[in-house]
């Protein structure tokens, strides 16, 4: 891929700029890390020093919602204010592979990377994966940056302009912060907004609704993904994988499990051979690539009962595609901080084999009642989570399943704490 990074900024020079830093996390502390290196001088924010540090330019992490005073302070003192996302982008001088969509971007963002490094190349992988986009680039030593980025990222961007864009699916998440599923899909579309036609986007044909794509004219090379046969782009035809109607290996080569990782498989596919990258490379990634933690792992069998974790499953349709996986009857545990949508189109699609739902956390009144609408499964109530957990153990199915369909903010401070949470309930059952 051609290096483009001579369009990619309008500010080149850190060196002695006073820069305000919104947020400690991963994002914000990796710009303050790569600004500080550059001989910016820089401060975090605590909403009380904004206008005695007289900031020439403020970066805003992404769980800094659009509302805050920060956002109001830079517009009335026409201070530049601009994302994490934005300030990696004016960092980086190696072409971009940029990754969203609300379910599968963290294992798409991984595929490509480790498809890259089976083709001999240096990819750094960053962005909401865990990894500041700012500091790594800043820190270099890679051939291209492979980013995921959130919605919450891309509401900020401004020049931010991807190599290849790729957008693996859009379904309701988020409404608590968007507010609407008008602004999060335009919020999912701006990471194309800048592209030009020298650049390519890739969209899911099977799971990108037409409302979502609406007043959206990308101006970048479109190519699509599809388990559902031939198009323009990598598709699943035959047991065979193909890209622009070249097979480039059998299906099953593919380790992760489920119709949606095959989904996932096939973008990052489309990806790498936009890239150039050979054959040999991407099946060497796809059959040694190992899956997310917290992300539909078997924790264990006891007793001839199945204990999944799946707490990465944060909103509906990542759980509908975990209950997909299950062989056999399942109790679920759904349930967590509430996301700003109901439950309804989760038991419209769960299987048949879900028969009881163990329903915890802020969201288990929603969840019940959604569950009583569309008359499906049984369903009981906790405020606890380890309830919920021996509750869900002590019927007859052959599953558990720990697929919230909900963020962890009531009960824990991560989808990873309540995965480990559920994996020591789990131990402690094997134990007795």
């Amino acid at each position: 891929m051609d290096n483009f990074s001579e369009d990619s900024g309008y500010m080149k020079d850190f060196a002695g700029k006073r820069v305000l830093v919104a947020g400690r996390g991963i994002s914000g502390a990796g710009a303050f890390e790569a600004l500080s290196g550059l001989g910016a001088i820089c401060a975090y924010t605590d909403e009380t020093n904004i206008a005695s540090f007289g900031a020439d330019l403020i970066v805003v992490s992404p769980g800094i919602e659009t509302n805050q005073p920060v956002f109001t302070y830079a517009k009335e003192n026409a201070i530049p204010l601009i994302g994490e996302i934005e300030l990696g982008y004016l960092l980086c001088d190696k072409p971009i592979i940029a990754i969203t969509g609300t379910n599968g971007k963290t294992t798409v963002t991984r595929l490509i990377g480790d498809i890259f490094a089976a083709a001999g190349q240096k990819a750094a992988v960053c962005g909401n994966i865990g990894n500041s986009f700012s500091l790594a680039a800043y820190k270099g030593g890679y051939d291209v940056a492979v980013t995921e980025v959130s919605s919450f990222q891309l509401e900020t961007v401004d020049k931010f302009r991807p190599r290849i864009a790729v957008i693996t699916n859009i379904s309701p998440d988020h409404l608590n912060r968007h507010k609407t599923m008008q602004a999060y899909c335009a919020a999912k579309r701006n990471i194309a907004r800048n592209q030009t036609e020298e650049d390519f986007l890739i969209l899911s044909q099977d799971d990108i609704p037409l409302y979502a794509l609406e007043n959206f004219a990308p101006k970048g090379k479109t190519l699509y993904t599809s388990v559902r046969g031939k198009l323009k782009g990598a598709y699943l035809f035959g047991g065979d994988i193909y890209y622009m109607s070249e097979k480039v290996c059998s299906a099953d080569r593919v380790r992760l499990e489920g119709e949606h990782n095959m989904k996932n498989a096939l973008a990052a596919v489309c990806a790498a051979k936009i890239c150039g990258i050979d054959n040999a490379a991407v099946v060497s990634a796809l059959t040694s690539f190992k899956p997310d933690a917290h992300r539909l792992k078997l924790v264990a069998r006891i007793n001839g009962k199945n204990y999944y974790n799946d707490s990465k499953g944060t909103n509906i349709m990542a759980s509908v595609c975990a209950a997909e996986c299950m062989c056999g009857d399942t109790c679920m545990i759904v349930g967590g901080s509430d996301k700003g949508y109901e439950y309804d189109e989760l038991f419209s699609r769960l299987p048949e084999t879900v028969v009881r739902v163990a329903a915890v956390g802020e969201t288990a009144d929603k969840v019940k009642a959604a569950a009583d609408r569309c008359g499906r499964c049984t369903v009981e109530t906790f405020n606890d989570f380890a309830e919920a957990f021996y509750w869900a153990k002590s019927g007859g199915e052959e599953n558990v399943l720990l697929s919230p369909a909900s963020a962890s903010f009531d009960m824990f401070s991560s989808y990873g704490e309540r995965g480990e949470a559920f994996e020591r309930l789990v131990r402690d059952a094997a134990e007795k």
